[in-house]
């Protein structure tokens, strides 16, 4: 019989399972029933301070955030998911299973926890997952269905059997399916009274009611948001006493404040920081694979870009392992990357060895694609870090073949306007401003299935090019329900599609943590965006 791409996917749930990377069973049954009174004794309270790179927040209800690492970094500790797939397990939160109710791959059923409570105290059941998805699916919200709940188009269905079941429907195959389910995270129906359209309710996305290990307390406009621990939570009730979301978008303020205590932990992306912080014993550096790839965009609606020379001419002449050196200072904040998956996707194609520098070849093709006549236009990001530093190196690596680069940094709403300008706005929009971009693209869910959304469409296709044979691989590895057939299908697309040069892999990062040393637990479920499972940190008083 063959094996169907469930069952490694699933592979935990079918076995039994960890629950959360605490050691406990996956079972509802042994979540439930964990003395509260014990784990109090245990606690070692404290209050956990975590900065993230915004300004403000849209909504303290995340009916929208999977987009945004900021925004599903300040929704985890009030609001869980239902499980999270990951290369090498599957750890269960709201539900204990999903499995197919049918072998068409367009059926599965969904089996939630018993005994989960919302903050104010009402049942969790079924409703609130089929309410959700149904929010999801109303395109006033976002001006198009989530791309959790629509996949190339085709939208799902959810369907409540009971209290604690709900029945999915696909309108075909889509392997992806199960890893993209497991992580949205559930908002109550009766909080807003099962209207789907929510993004004008503003008295109800502030109430800011979860099941989560956390309780929204307050929020801070710009400044903070305050939760505290749910001791009525359905798992192993929180260490620390509180977790608070600092908003501080400026490094330089956030490690003045991790200096003096203000804040727990912040992110550091250079190597002498990272340096400085490892010889400190005040201090404890974690480091947890990002899942991100960082890419060199090439802009498909210049005349330049459309030439395949010039495309292939730019990725024989650059150098990743110098541009990681370069740009992050070593391995520990980024490896080379060799296509368009990270190692923590499932069916990662580890054989390939990426785009090999080829100077020669690189400034023979150059020439004669007329890259050496023009001044390429380079933009970047700049307040996603180690950008620039690409972009200088970008443009040393490439004055060796004789090609010039202008270098411009653009801030948010200005640089994806620019990078996306093809497909953004729902049509296409000429832009020929820039040639070249660098950009990074997540990798939240194990299954590059998920990634589909990302790098194939008629849009996307009018700004990024796409052969018609990596358009078909997408397609079938995408449907494929066999385990066999769909690894097979992967690897090979992660080739076919560096054949076709459509851009150039530069570095999977790593997402390095400095904490205060009286924090432990940090990486103890090493995902990211970062502490999934807040039940796993606590404090030395």
């Amino acid at each position: 019989m063959k094996k169907r791409i469930l069952s490694v996917l699933l592979v935990a749930a079918m076995a039994v399972g960890m629950l959360a990377g605490c050691g406990k069973s996956s079972s509802s049954e042994e979540a439930s029933e964990g003395s509260t009174e014990g784990t109090k004794e245990e606690s070692s309270g404290g209050t956990f301070v975590v900065p993230i790179n915004a300004t403000s927040i849209t909504s303290l209800t995340p009916y929208s955030i999977y987009g945004s690492d900021d925004g599903q970094m300040a929704a985890a500790p009030c609001f869980d998911p239902l499980y999270i797939v990951t290369k090498d397990e599957t750890r269960w939160y709201l539900a204990d299973s999903i499995e197919p109710t049918s072998d068409d791959g367009c059926h599965y059923q969904l089996k939630l926890k018993e005994g989960v409570k919302w903050h104010d105290g009402e049942e969790f059941n079924a409703d609130d997952v089929v309410y959700t998805i149904n929010m999801l699916l109303d395109p006033s919200n976002s001006g198009a269905p989530n791309e959790s709940v629509c996949y190339d188009g085709k939208t799902i269905s959810a369907e409540k059997v009971d209290d604690l079941t709900v029945d999915f429907t696909l309108q075909e195959p889509f392997s992806g399916f199960l890893s993209e389910l497991g992580r949205i995270r559930i908002i109550p129906e009766h909080v807003f009274g099962g209207e789907t359209c929510v993004k004008d309710m503003t008295d109800e996305l502030s109430k800011c009611i979860g099941t989560g290990p956390f309780k929204f307390v307050e929020y801070n406009e710009g400044e903070s948001i305050v939760y505290e621990r749910n001791d009525d939570y359905y798992r192993e009730p929180a260490k620390l006493d509180q977790v608070i979301i600092k908003l501080m978008p400026d490094l330089s303020a956030q490690e003045a404040a991790l200096q003096n205590g203000e804040i727990s932990m912040m992110r550091v992306t250079s190597q002498t920081k990272l340096d400085k912080y490892k010889e400190d014993s005040n201090y404890t550096v974690y480091t947890i694979p990002e899942g991100r790839l960082n890419y060199l965009a090439f802009n498909y609606q210049t005349e330049i870009m459309k030439n395949d020379d010039a495309r292939k001419a730019i990725c024989l002449a650059l150098n990743a392992d110098e541009i990681v050196k370069g740009a992050y200072g070593s391995e520990e904040l980024a490896i080379p990357a060799k296509n368009f998956c990270s190692p923590q996707n499932l069916y990662f194609n580890d054989e390939m060895t990426g785009y090999q520098q080829n100077l020669e070849e690189a400034k023979a093709l150059a020439e004669k694609s007329g890259l050496t006549d023009t001044t390429l236009h380079y933009i970047y990001f700049t307040q996603r870090p180690n950008m620039k530093e690409t972009a200088q190196i970008v443009q040393r690596q490439l004055e060796k073949i004789g090609v010039k680069v202008e270098i411009e940094g653009y801030d948010n709403g200005e640089f994806f306007g620019h990078l996306f300008a093809a497909w953004i706005s729902g049509e296409t929009v000429e832009d020929t401003s820039w040639d070249i971009a660098s950009n990074g693209m997540d990798s939240l869910n194990a299954d590059p299935a998920t990634k589909m959304t990302s790098w194939k469409g008629e849009l996307i296709q009018n700004g990024f090019y796409m052969s018609d044979a990596t358009k078909e691989l997408w397609e079938k590895a995408a449907q494929s329900l066999d385990e066999t057939e769909r690894e097979e299908l992967y690897k090979e697309l992660q080739v076919q599609m560096n054949e076709d040069y459509p851009f150039y892999p530069m570095a999977n990062t790593n997402y390095v943590i400095v904490a205060r040393k009286e924090f432990k637990g940090l990486d103890t479920v090493p995902n990211y965006p970062i502490f999934e499972d807040y039940t796993t940190i606590s404090m030395e008083q």
